[in-house]
C-alpha cells in the first residue's frame, strides 16, 4: 500500500481525521518500514519545488537532515544561491555549522555562500554594518546591554524624571513593548523612550530588545545589507512579533524560504513574549505548502510514547495537529523512570550511584568529546531553578559530580569581569559604557552618577573628559589596575595588589579565572564579547558540551544526551516548568529518562501533577533509599503516591500527651 508523504502543495493544513489515519498506519509499519518512509517523506518536502515551506518539526524527528538536504536543493537549482539560516539556540548553531563544513555534498564555493546565526548574532551584524539607524546613529563596535545591566540603564532613564511613578513605568513593562513590536503612545512613555535611546546612543550600546528593531530598520533604510536570496528560519514558535517583523523585513524578496517549528516547543512567553499563535496564523495561512516530519529518531521508543502521550492530554485547543511516533519500536528498552526519594541527600545519591556506575562509558564519552568525536552529552541533569538551592547542602554535590566531566570551566566570576572593566576603562577611556560599569563598581550614588550622565550629554562629551572628582577618581584607579596586569610578578601577587585597590570576594577564584583568560589587550576583545553575549536567553548556553552537564529545565533547548535525569518533580519545585518546557526536556533523552521527587526538597510533598498525564505502559515507578543503594519497584502511580504519603506522615512530630 502506498502512503502518500506529509507535504501538501496547495497550502491546506492537515486535517485531524487524515492525520489519524496517518497515525495509525504509520504505528502499524516494521521499524525498516518506518525508517523507509520517514527518509522518503523528508526528501519529498526538501526537493518540493514550492519557494515557500513550512514544516511541523517535533522534537528529535530530523530538522538538521532536511536543512542540509534543501540546502542542497537550491544550490542545485541556482548555483548564485546565498542561504541564510538563523536559529535561536547557538548549539543548534554551531552543530549545524560543523554538519555544513563536513559535508561532503557541498563544495567550499558553496560554503562560502552559506551564513548560519543566531537570530541575535545576525541582527547585530546588520545594525552594526549600517552604523545604527538613520534617527539613532551609533559608532562602530556597538556594545551590548546584557541582562545584568539592562535594569541599571533603566534607573538612569528613571534619573531623568524623578516624578515618574517607578512601579508603573518599569523596565520589564517597557521590554514587553520592544518584543511586542508595540511603542506606547502614552507622553510619559513617549519620553522615557527617547530618553533610553538617547541614552544608549551615548553608551553606544543597545539591548537585545532593542537591537532587534534597530536591525529592522536598518533593512528598510539600506535592502542592500540583506546578502540572501534563500532562508531557513528554525525554532518560529519562539519568535516574538518584533522578531517576525525582522524575519519578515529580510526575507520579503526570497527565492527560497524553509520555515521550521513545532507550536508545542514554545518555551519562552515569559521570558521575552514569543507567541506560538504566530506559527500557528502561519500554518493556517495557505500562502506557502506545509510539511511534517513524523518519526522521532532521537529518543527510545518508551520515551518517545511517553513524550507524546503527555503533550497530547495537555493538548491545547488552538495547536497544530501532528503525528509524533518512535522511529524503532524496540519495547524490550528501559521504560522511563519516576523515582521517590525521602530526601535531596538520597536523590543525590542516586545521581552519584548512576555516574559511578556508567564510569566507563563517561570517560569514553569524554575523550570524544575533546576530540570533536562527539557533540552531545552523555548524561544531563535538569533543574527547575538555576542554583537548585532547594537541594540545600545537597546541591554541591551535584556540582562537584559535574565539575569533574566537563571539557571547560564556562563562567567567569564576578570579580574577573570588574577586573576586565577596570582594564578596559583604562585602555579606552572615552567607552562610556565601561565607564558607567566602572561608576557602578566604584559604588557612586544613582544621583552623582545621573549628574555626571547629564552633564557630560548637555555638554557633547564623553565622561572621560569631565574634570570631576568622581571621574578622575575612577580613571586613576582603572590605570593602577592596568600597570598591575601587566606588571611582572605572579598571577597571586598581582591579585594581592588588586586587593587593595577593591574587595576581592574570592581571591583563589580570580586567580583561575586569570590563568584561563588573561587579562590582556590582545585578550580583551573576545572577552568583552563573551560578557556581552552571556545572557542572550537567562542561560549561558553551552558551547562545548561536557560528558556530564547541569542545566535548568528551559536551558536544555536544543541539546540531547543518552541519558536525562530532572530534578524536582514536586509540588513545590516544578510548579513554574510549563508544560511545553517539561515536555522539551524529557525529549532531550535518547536511552534513558529518570524523574526524581525528592521530599523535603523546598517544602516538596508529592510529585508534580504532571505524573497524572504520563502513561501508564511505558513509566515504571521506583523508591530508591541511600541506606542500601538499591531500587525497590513500587505498584504503578498509586504505589508510588502512597510510598511518598507514608515517607510524609513518618517525619511528621508526634504530639506527646503528659498525664
Amino acid at each position: 500500500m502506498t502512503i502518500r508523504f506529509l507535504i501538501n502543495d496547495d497550502g491546506i493544513p492537515f486535517t485531524f481525521s487524515e492525520l489519524q489515519s496517518l497515525y495509525r498506519t504509520l504505528d502499524s509499519r516494521s521499524n525498516d518500514k518506518r525508517k523507509e518512509y520517514r527518509d522518503q517523506n523528508a526528501s519529498a518536502i526538501a526537493c518540493h519545488d514550492a519557494d515557500k515551506i513550512l514544516v511541523v518539526s517535533s522534537p528529535g524527528t530530523g530538522k538538521s537532515h532536511l536543512f542540509l538536504d534543501r540546502i542542497n536543493y537550491w544550490f542545485k537549482k541556482d548555483q548564485k544561491a546565498s542561504i541564510v539560516v538563523i536559529s535561536f539556540v547557538r548549539k543548534l548553531v554551531a552543530d549545524l555549522q560543523n554538519e555544513i563544513i563536513n559535508s561532503e555534498g557541498i563544495t567550499n564555493v558553496q560554503r562560502n555562500k552559506i551564513t548560519i546565526l543566531t537570530l541575535h548574532k545576525f541582527a547585530r551584524s546588520i545594525v552594526e554594518k549600517n552604523n545604527g539607524t538613520t534617527e539613532w546613529q551609533f559608532n562602530p563596535h556597538i556594545r551590548i546591554i546584557g541582562q545584568s545591566w539592562k535594569e541599571l540603564l533603566w534607573y538612569d532613564v528613571l534619573a531623568f524624571y524623578p516624578n515618574v511613578n517607578r512601579s508603573v513605568y518599569t523596565w520589564r513593562k517597557f521590554e514587553r513593548q520592544l518584543h511586542d513590536n508595540n511603542l506606547e503612545e502614552l507622553n510619559e512613555w513617549k519620553k522615557l523612550r527617547g530618553t533610553y535611546f538617547s541614552l544608549c546612543q551615548f553608551y553606544n550600546a543597545t539591548g537585545f530588545a532593542d537591537l532587534i528593531l534597530r536591525a529592522t530598520k536598518s533593512l528598510e533604510e539600506n535592502p542592500d545589507l540583506n546578502k540572501g536570496n534563500y532562508f531557513i528560519i528554525d525554532e518560529y514558535q519562539d519568535f516574538n512579533l518584533s522578531e517576525e517583523a525582522l524575519i519578515n523585513q529580510l526575507t520579503n524578496d526570497h527565492k527560497g524560504l524553509l520555515i521550521v517549528g513545532d507550536d508545542e516547543q514554545a518555551i519562552y512567553e515569559e521570558l521575552k513574549s514569543s507567541k506560538p499563535s504566530l506559527i500557528r496564523n502561519l500554518y493556517k495561512n495557505k500562502d506557502s505548502a506545509k510539511g511534517m516530519l513524523p518519526f522521532c529518531g532521537r529518543s527510545s521508543y518508551h520515551i518517545t510514547k511517553t513524550a507524546e502521550h503527555f503533550i497530547r492530554k495537555n493538548k491545547d485547543i488552538k495547536s497544530i495537529e501532528k503525528i509524533y511516533l518512535p522511529l524503532n519500536t524496540n519495547s524490550g528498552e528501559p521504560k522511563v523512570q519516576v523515582i521517590a526519594c525521602a530526601t535531596p541527600i538520597t536523590a543525590v545519591d542516586y545521581i552519584a550511584k548512576f555516574v559511578a556506575d556508567k564510569k566507563a562509558e563517561i570517560d569514553e564519552r569524554r575523550k570524544q568529546l575533546e576530540a570533536g568525536e562527539a557533540k552531545d552529552a552523555y548524561l544531563l541533569i535538569l533543574t527547575p531553578a538555576k542554583e537548585i538551592n532547594f537541594y540545600g547542602q545537597s546541591k554541591e554535590k551535584i556540582k562537584r559530580i559535574v565539575e569533574r566531566y566537563q571539557t571547560e570551566k564556562r563562567s567567569f566570576s564576578p570579580d574577573y569581569y570588574r577586573l576586565l572593566s577596570y582594564y578596559s576603562l583604562a585602555n579606552k577611556p572615552n567607552n562610556n559604557f565601561t565607564f558607567r560599569k566602572v561608576l557602578h563598581y566604584e559604588k557612586i550614588s544613582v544621583d552623582k552618577v545621573h549628574e555626571l550622565i547629564d552633564k557630560a550629554m548637555q555638554a557633547g562629551k564623553n565622561l572621560c573628559d569631565l574634570d570631576i572628582r568622581e571621574i578622575k577618581n575612577s580613571l586613576h584607579k582603572s590605570k593602577k589596575i592596568k600597570i598591575i596586569l601587566e606588571g611582572e610578578g605572579t598571577i597571586a601577587e598581582k591579585i594581592m595588589q588588586i586587593a587593595d585597590l577593591f574587595l576581592v570576594t574570592d581571591k583563589e577564584k580570580l586567580q583561575d579565572d586569570i590563568e584561563r583568560n588573561a587579562i590582556n589587550q590582545q585578550e580583551i576583545v573576545g572577552l568583552e564579547h563573551e560578557e556581552e553575549e552571556e545572557a542572550e536567553m537567562e542561560e549561558i548556553e553551552v558551547k562545548r558540551m561536557g560528558a556530564v552537564e547541569l542545566m535548568t529545565v528551559v536551558g536544555s533547548k536544543g541539546l540531547s544526551a543518552d541519558h536525562v535525569i530532572i530534578l524536582g518533580f514536586d509540588n513545590v519545585n516544578m510548579k513554574w516548568i510549563t508544560k511545553n518546557a517539561f515536555y522539551v526536556a524529557i525529549t532531550r533523552a535518547r536511552n534513558s529518562l529518570h524523574l526524581i521527587t525528592a521530599l523535603k526538597s523546598g517544602g516538596a510533598k508529592y510529585a508534580h501533577k504532571f505524573l497524572q498525564f504520563l502513561p501508564d505502559d511505558h513509566i515504571e515507578f521506583f523508591s530508591y533509599k541511600k541506606t542500601n543503594g538499591l531500587k525497590k519497584r513500587l505498584h504503578g502511580k498509586r504505589g508510588f503516591d502512597f510510598y511518598l504519603k507514608n515517607i510524609e506522615e513518618k517525619s511528621k512530630p508526634r504530639n506527646h500527651k503528659t498525664k
